[in-house]
């Protein structure tokens, strides 16, 4: 019943604040369905939006209510429903290096804040939370950019805060921000029924957690080489004592179409929880890669590129002899056309006597291959990416499809994988999807049909 209300009421005022805001559509309603029996709408106008969907006995809805083009001096935005909320929260629930087996990425450390999304058709499994976003930049002519926000969820007995300040200098050429999250977190007993517990005993209860951030940037405008670097310390609140911390750094250097980057994450207290209740062992993480991105141009006039890139990834264990190692290389062609990338993932063991020496010997475990092909045509899109491990295949074939007729548009897509193992075929699954996207003034449908074979 209470959505209800909350429906008529955006209902009722939209009208009124559309026209408040001289919008050139006053609204916007978006309709969706598709084969497993999933139905949502999307009302949208410049101060609201509503999503509500629902599928079988699951329902979900979002509400977003936003000043931006009312009063754009300091816009606020307010979003209640089942709401994503990420940004910093992930970087506190999780602080560690990804250890990802892509050797072009070269992403590091950026300083934000809390982020929420509104659910979209097909998710369910967010409870009600609010969010409310206060944006202060446009109050001075400078470059100066402050925000504000908090997020209220159910698990927690108060709001998560968190505030992001930038400013930019020389001609918007270097950057500098910092921003800090912290809330209260519901941590459950770790009480279990065996003799021996793998961990201290500790009781329900709520305990602080902070996130610090602090970023700069230079780039050149001319060139486009700089530096960029990045420093995050996340705090928690011990059941077992004091205050533990985990620190990260970011470094990545950009010349011309070349960038060498290197990341460190530290945590030296045993049992560290984060506030997603997540245990870390004392650990040393070091992530380091180089890629560069090379053009030519062939007599017939097309450009073509071709990309180089190889990481490192270690975690040492501060009271542990074996320290896991992974090494990533590839080589990418791109061009209009065509793309076509080749990559190697080794793992291995750095091996010591003891905790307190310096790895010694290394233990190789296993490499594995991964071919991906996409070809780029007018109207179809086909892609085969291959995966090789020792004794296991993978096949993944995706053929897509795109036709748009003026406004409206249709899309499909096909998908088939086949795992093997020494030779036989043990798992395989047909996958496909038909999209169809209408397009009028004040309305748009959607409709998606899906089905899978296994």
């Amino acid at each position: 019943m209470r959505k209800l209300y909350l429906f008529i009421l955006i209902i009722i005022s939209a009208p009124g604040l559309c026209n408040k805001a001289n919008a050139e559509e006053p609204f916007h309603l978006e309709l969706y369905g598709d084969s497993q029996q999933t139905g949502g709408a999307r009302f949208q106008c410049p101060v609201t939006e509503l999503r509500f969907s629902a599928r079988n006995d699951r329902t979900n809805f979002g509400i977003l209510f936003t000043t931006e083009n009312l009063y754009k001096k300091v816009p606020v935005e307010i979003k209640y429903g089942n709401l994503s909320v990420a940004g910093t929260l992930s970087k506190l629930n999780s602080p560690e290096l990804s250890n990802g087996t892509s050797p072009f990425s070269s992403s590091i450390l950026s300083t934000g804040c809390l982020s929420a999304s509104l659910p979209g058709y097909s998710s369910f499994s967010k409870e009600e939370s609010t969010f409310i976003q206060f944006k202060l930049n446009r109050i001075t002519k400078s470059q100066f950019t402050c925000i504000l926000n908090m997020a209220v969820l159910p698990e927690n007995s108060m709001p998560v805060f968190s505030s992001l300040i930038s400013n930019k200098f020389f001609s918007n050429q270097l950057i500098i921000s910092a921003s800090c999250t912290a809330g209260k977190f519901s941590y459950e007993d770790n009480n279990s029924s065996s003799w021996f517990l793998s961990s201290p005993y500790f009781a329900a209860d709520e305990r602080f957690c902070s996130l610090f951030q602090l970023s700069a940037g230079y780039k050149k405008k001319e060139t486009g080489s700089g530096i960029q670097s990045a420093f995050m310390a996340a705090v928690y609140e011990s059941p077992f004592g004091p205050y533990t911390a985990a620190y990260r750094a970011d470094v990545k250097l950009s010349v011309k179409k070349s960038e060498i980057y290197t990341s460190a994450f530290l945590n030296s207290y045993e049992d560290l929880l984060t506030s997603s209740e997540k245990t870390l062992l004392p650990e040393l993480q070091l992530k380091a890669g180089f890629n560069t991105k090379k053009p030519f141009l062939t007599g017939r006039q097309k450009l073509y590129f071709v990309k180089f890139g190889t990481n490192a990834y270690t975690k040492i264990n501060l009271t542990g002899n074996e320290h896991p190692l992974r090494v990533n290389t590839g080589l990418q062609f791109s061009s209009d056309l065509i793309s076509l990338a080749f990559s190697v993932s080794a793992d291995a063991k750095l091996i010591s006597t003891t905790p307190e020496e310096l790895p010694q010997t290394l233990e190789k475990d296993s490499i594995s291959f991964q071919i991906k092909n996409s070809w780029y045509f007018k109207w179809l899109t086909p892609a085969i990416t291959l995966g090789i491990e020792p004794g296991h295949y993978k096949l993944v074939f995706n053929l897509a499809n795109n036709t748009t007729r003026t406004r409206h548009k249709i899309s499909s897509s096909c998908t088939l994988n086949l795992y093997t193992e020494n030779g036989v075929i043990t798992d395989k699954k047909i996958s496909a999807s038909l999209n169809c996207r209408l397009n009028f003034k004040l309305l748009t449908i959607t409709g998606k049909l899906s089905a899978t074979l296994e």
